[in-house]
C-alpha cells in the first residue's frame, strides 16, 4: 500500500467525520453566544433598575430632608418665641 493509496483513504474518512465535529462546534458556539447575548441583555435591565432605584432612593431622601429643615426651623421658631419671652419675664422680675 503506497502513500496515495492511504491518502486516498484516508482523506474521504477524515472529511466525513470532520464536517459533523464542526457543524456540533458551530452549535455550541451558537449557544454559547445566545447565553451570553442573554446574560448581557440582564445585566442591562438590572443597571437600569439600579439606576431607577437610586433615583427614587435620591427624591424620597431629598424629601425627608426638605422635611426636617421645615420642622427644624419652625422650632427655631417656636423656641425663639418662648425665649424671648423668658428674657422678658426675667427682665421685669429683676426690676422688681
Amino acid at each position: 500500500m503506497g502513500i496515495l493509496e492511504f491518502l486516498v483513504a484516508t482523506i474521504p474518512v477524515v472529511m466525513v467525520f470532520s464536517i459533523p465535529l464542526y457543524a456540533i462546534s458551530r452549535t455550541f458556539n451558537q449557544k454559547d453566544k445566545k447565553l451570553e447575548l442573554r446574560e448581557l441583555e440582564e445585566k442591562k435591565e438590572l443597571e437600569r433598575l439600579k439606576q431607577e432605584n437610586y433615583i427614587l432612593e435620591n427624591k424620597q431622601m431629598q424629601i425627608e430632608l426638605d422635611k426636617l429643615k421645615k420642622e427644624r426651623e419652625e422650632r427655631a421658631l417656636s423656641d425663639s418665641k418662648k425665649d424671648r419671652w423668658l428674657i422678658e419675664e426675667t427682665r421685669k422680675e429683676e426690676r422688681f
